[in-house]
């Protein structure tokens, strides 16, 4: 017979690996994974103590609002100030035509070698005119308006004014005469009244009058007329 010679098989492992581990001890890989979980536990932990006196140190107050952005407002637009119409000048009234006038003379009063009358103007027209300065005024006679004599001086001794003469108002200038037969040189004519031109008119008006006389001769000045003054 033949012999094969057995070969010798190696110990398992567990043969000669010591007794059996108790139950309940934990092997070598379970205390490492336990160390392991210590560590986490205690990261966590020193983590939050961290976060906790950080919170505690800044007085946990809510983190500051972010700042607001305002819309900016519109400015409105002035509203602009309406222009005020100025208010229109009163145009002046128009010199007073003789047209316009009807002249009088007023109640007459005696002075030593003179007499002084009024000639009263009156605004017989439909519209205001005015009068200002001195009128112009002559004897005229022969019936027929023929100049007697040199014309009125002014009397420079009255003031000079503008007066406004409403339809129907009057005005008045002093018209001073003297007395013809006081001058040696008078030639003396009875006057059949007095041509009157209102002031700046072109126009003259008659007005009647036989109580004075006048002297034909021009070198005798007879006659002084005042400035126009509103009646009063």
């Amino acid at each position: 017979m033949t012999y094969e010679p057995r070969s010798e098989q190696p110990p398992s492992r567990g043969a000669h690996a010591g007794p059996p581990a108790e139950n309940g001890a934990p092997t070598g890989n379970g205390w490492k994974t336990g160390f392991i979980i210590l560590a986490i536990v205690l990261g966590l932990a020193v983590i939050a103590a961290v976060v906790w006196g950080v919170l505690a140190a800044t007085g946990g107050s809510n983190p500051a609002p972010a700042p607001s952005t305002s819309t900016p407002t519109a400015t409105p637009t002035p509203t602009p100030t309406p222009t005020p119409t100025p208010t229109p000048t009163p145009t002046a009234a128009a010199a007073c035509t003789a047209d316009q006038l009807s002249i009088t003379l007023g109640q007459a009063e005696g002075a030593a070698g003179s007499t002084v009358v009024p000639l009263v103007f009156t605004n017989t027209g439909s519209a205001a005119c005015t009068l200002q300065g001195f009128p112009q005024v002559a004897f005229v006679g022969d019936d027929n308006g023929t100049q007697l004599g040199a014309a009125a001086v002014p009397d420079d001794s009255t003031a000079v004014s503008s007066v406004a003469l409403a339809p129907g108002a009057t005005a008045a200038a002093q018209l001073t005469i003297e007395v013809a037969e006081n001058f040696e040189s008078c030639t003396v004519s009875a006057a059949n009244g007095f041509r009157v031109f209102p002031p700046n008119s072109a126009g003259a008006v008659f007005v009647p009058t036989t109580d004075y006389s006048a002297c034909t001769n021009t070198d005798v000045s007879l006659l002084k007329i005042g400035a126009v003054a509103a009646a009063g």
